[in-house]
């Protein structure tokens, strides 16, 4: 019977170790996917504003060589 206490309990530690690693993971995880959020946001907000920009040139009577350059 000893032997067989002594082997849950191992176990038992072992499930321990494993829950807190899977814990740390989960930590990890959203920290990484919040990151991606907030960086992917600056991107887009970034390229809304070189759009607008390059949009903007058009206005001024400027043509945009970068457009010109793809139509032909």
């Amino acid at each position: 019977m000893n032997k067989i206490d002594n082997i849950s309990l191992l176990l038992q530690a072992l499930s321990l170790e494993i829950l807190f690693r899977d814990y740390n993971n989960s930590d990890i995880m959203n920290e990484l996917q919040t990151q991606d959020e907030r960086y992917l946001k600056t991107i887009i907000s970034q390229n809304n504003e070189i759009l607008a920009l390059l949009k903007g040139s058009e206005k001024d009577g400027r043509k945009s060589n970068w457009k010109s350059k793809w139509k032909n």
